[in-house]
């Protein structure tokens, strides 16, 4: 029996002494691992930040004011330190702000929410910038439940192509939990979320798109039969950013857009005489033309939710004839599917959500 209890007690001690063998040589492996990175200092061991390649890291961006469709007059004060700051902390270089200014004042440049490719290839040669920031605020509210809304794009220099777009919109009320926690008050706060949003997916590398099956849209300036003022401009750019994101489509820069519709002459927006297509789309290598209106745009009081209502139709250039007809209202209680969840609170993610819908329907059509 003594015989057994030692036999046993030598088992335990033996099964403790491996336990802590194998404890040690783990940390002794934790401990080599944190001080190897200090005796590390070869390029490759750098920490890249995420969007941004070490060659993209150093290439300089021409940030534009941003076009300001919100009523209020200093809300460029409180954005653009904001995107610079945030552009700057995902390794991104800015054009000093005086040198642009004196750019922009040279160059009798009054609007700043899109850019011609002469225009661009004169930053570049002159400024040495080899992309240009442009967009537009779409709403800034401050009060109690705040209201911020963005669309950006980002222009080559060389050739005035997009080589990123997005949108993004929040209320204060977007953040509130179940329990009622988490609503945003200030302004300020608000924008700097909302501009993470909007820059979160920023990269100077374009979606790869197969040539074959892309097609090359040029947006008119939608018309604007809404009470805001500026809900045709916002619907045009928010078209410009869905149309990027489209993997049939590679929207023209609005720029080169506007250019061709001033030279020829074009006043009417959401029409376009068939005539005009085949320059347009020689001068701009466009297959198709896309024109609308924005026939309602609401972005709702006391309890009616924010609405809009859109529609647009689809050009081919080559062939003067119409491919595609559509239209689709939305109102921000559409999508609740339980107490608020699913409910859209901004009137420019309303607008948003039908032009998504319309492109989505676009990109179905048959163009042989």
């Amino acid at each position: 029996m003594l015989k057994r209890r030692i036999t046993a007690h030598g088992f335990l001690i033996s099964c403790l002494c491996f336990l802590l063998f194998f404890i040690s040589l783990g940390c002794a492996t934790q401990l080599s691992q944190k001080k190897e990175p200090a005796a590390v200092s070869s390029p490759e061991q750098i920490s890249v930040v995420p969007g941004l390649s070490q060659k993209n890291s150093k290439e300089k961006i021409a940030l534009f004011p941003f076009e300001n469709f919100s009523d209020d007059k200093n809300a460029l004060t409180v954005v653009m330190p904001v995107l610079k700051s945030r552009l700057e902390a995902k390794g991104a270089e800015i054009l000093d702000e005086n040198n642009l200014n004196r750019f922009l004042l040279k160059e009798r440049i009054r609007s700043t929410g899109y850019v011609s490719r002469e225009m661009a290839k004169k930053m570049r040669d002159e400024l040495n910038v080899t992309s240009i920031l442009l967009g537009s605020i779409n709403s800034f509210l401050p009060g109690a439940n705040p209201r911020v809304g963005f669309t950006a794009r980002l222009i080559n220099s060389s050739d005035n192509t997009i080589l990123w777009a997005n949108h993004a919109a929040a209320t204060g009320d977007d953040f509130t939990t179940i329990l009622g926690l988490g609503t945003v008050k200030s302004i300020d706060k608000l924008t700097f979320k909302v501009v993470n949003a909007l820059l979160d997916s920023f990269d100077f590398n374009p979606h790869h798109k197969e040539t074959e099956s892309t097609y090359r849209i040029a947006v008119m300036p939608f018309q604007n039969k809404s009470k805001i003022r500026d809900a045709g401009m916002m619907a045009t750019y928010m078209f410009l950013a869905e149309l990027y994101k489209s993997r049939g489509f590679e929207p023209v820069e609005y720029g080169d857009v506007r250019r061709y519709t001033v030279n020829l002459r074009i006043r009417s927006k959401g029409e376009l005489d068939l005539q005009n297509t085949d320059a347009l789309s020689k001068d701009l290598g466009a297959d198709g033309i896309l024109v609308g209106t924005v026939e309602s745009y609401s972005e709702g009081e006391g309890n009616s939710p924010p609405e809009a209502a859109i529609s647009a139709r689809l050009i081919d250039a080559h062939k003067n004839k119409i491919l595609w007809y559509d239209g689709h209202q939305y109102n921000g209680d559409e999508g609740v599917f339980m107490f608020d969840w699913g409910r859209i609170r901004s009137p420019e993610n309303v607008a948003y959500e039908v032009i998504s819908r319309l492109v989505k329907e676009m990109g179905k059509t048959k163009w042989h």
